[in-house]
């Protein structure tokens, strides 16, 4: 006999609480390792010969495993579960540190790095998986907030430190550092962040499958139907996360050497802009991620895209070391708004049994963005200067803002997304 309406459970508000603080604690740790890190890789592939091309490269790799890794592993997590795939991707981050150490060659570095990215793409699509678990849907911006969060606190420290390790200790200390910090979070979250997608949901999800398929064979679902609806507006979502990131990745490898060879920084100097950026996220998506759950998605992602876009401007236009702190700073707040709000919004519009496999595919694009970016970038600089490479990034990310001021709507929160996901948790 099949019910026509079930709860869904999910922990007390305090359990949930802890789950959420103990997961963003666990990723803040891996990614205050990347942030040591992240102002080294153009010092070290300098060592080995390389430029701007190769670190676009090694860029390249890092995002197309991602590309390729993240809806599969998305989608396992739906099927198996969402904690092995968050230990896993962070204990690879941290052989992935040990990797670097022993490469010897531009080859050998990009290596790592790809290896490093297919098996990290699982831990987003988890995390977020995890959120809309346990958290009820007009909570859920605050909660991805105090998750990306986590991920901002990395670039706080990370940069600054791996900066003053690189300049005093060599090359070894930054990667070694981040290991033992990646390790550190995976024995974190082995211990602390419990399975939230236990066997016996996956097994009513498997069994209401099955039910709908004997019912009506020709409904096996197909890639199709894990898509929310309407198509437009998830498509403007994934072109929004796709400039975001495509714009990011095609000025990264030019900026850094253009800040330490047109503007003469310092590897510190470097990883202070980077980490105030980084405290720019932290600081708003944890006091801001919220505001999407009160006033709507759509004005804060417009918001967060505007603000975002002051980073490209300001690398364009402005040379003085404090202006361009203080652009850093307005874009990371803009960025802020942003990853929260739109995370959200996918988990909003697709049923519960598709949540992995749809961040996977928002984590694809994010991806792509950053494959595509880098190898753009090793073209244009043939042809354009740092200014103009900063200034049509500039300007890519407003196209897409008037595209998500034409197409972006708010879901119906009593009409198809509600339905579905209510169908989605029925047994």
């Amino acid at each position: 006999m099949v019910a026509d309406t079930v709860s869904v459970n999910r922990p007390d508000p305090r359990r949930t609480r802890n789950i959420i603080v103990l997961l963003a604690a666990s990723v803040a740790l891996m990614m205050t390792g990347f942030g040591i890190i992240m102002p080294v890789f153009a010092r070290r592939l300098g060592e080995f010969g390389g430029g701007v091309a190769a670190l676009g490269l090694m860029t390249t790799a890092f995002s197309l495993s991602q590309l390729i890794f993240a809806p599969i592993l998305g989608g396992m997590a739906d099927r198996f579960g969402r904690r092995p795939f968050i230990l896993i991707g962070l204990v690879a981050f941290s052989l992935a540190n040990l990797g670097y150490l022993v490469a010897d060659s531009v080859a050998s570095f990009i290596f790592v790095r790809a290896a490093a990215g297919s098996f990290t793409a699982g831990i987003f699509p988890a995390a977020m998986g995890i959120v809309a678990d346990i958290v009820p849907e007009q909570q859920r911006a605050r909660w991805i907030g105090i998750i990306m969060g986590g991920y901002g606190a990395g670039f706080v420290f990370g940069p600054v430190l791996g900066g003053f390790l690189y300049d005093y200790w060599g090359f070894a200390a930054p990667f070694v550092i981040s290991a033992i910090l990646a390790f550190l979070a995976a024995i974190a979250a082995a211990i602390l962040v419990p399975e939230t997608r236990p066997p016996s949901v996956r097994h009513r999800a498997r069994l209401r499958q099955r039910r709908a398929t004997a019912v009506a064979p020709q409904a096996k679902p197909s890639f199709w139907d894990a898509l929310p609806r309407p198509y437009t507006v998830l498509g403007t979502l994934l072109f929004i996360d796709f400039v975001g990131s495509f714009a990011f990745a095609y000025i990264e490898p030019q900026m850094v050497f253009y800040l330490y060879e047109n503007l003469l920084w310092t590897t510190m100097q470097f990883g202070l802009v980077v980490g105030l950026y980084g405290l720019a996220m932290v600081f708003g998506q944890t006091i801001l991620g919220q505001t999407s759950d009160r006033i709507g998605r759509r004005p804060v992602i417009l918001m967060g895209i505007l603000l975002s876009s002051m980073l490209y401007g300001t690398l364009a236009f402005i040379r003085s070391f404090p202006l361009i702190i203080l652009g850093s700073i307005v874009a990371g707040l803009g960025s802020a708004l942003i990853a929260p709000a739109i995370s959200a919004f996918y988990l909003d519009i697709t049923a519960e049994q598709y949540r992995g496999r749809v961040v996977g595919i928002k984590e694809s694009v994010l991806a792509l963005g950053g494959v595509l970016g880098p190898l753009a970038v090793v073209v244009a600089s043939r042809f354009l200067s740092p200014t103009q490479i900063f200034t049509s990034a500039g300007l890519l990310v407003l196209v897409g803002l008037l595209l998500a001021i034409v197409f972006l709507r708010e879901p119906q929160k009593d009409g198809v997304a509600a339905t579905t996901i209510a169908e989605a948790t029925a047994v």
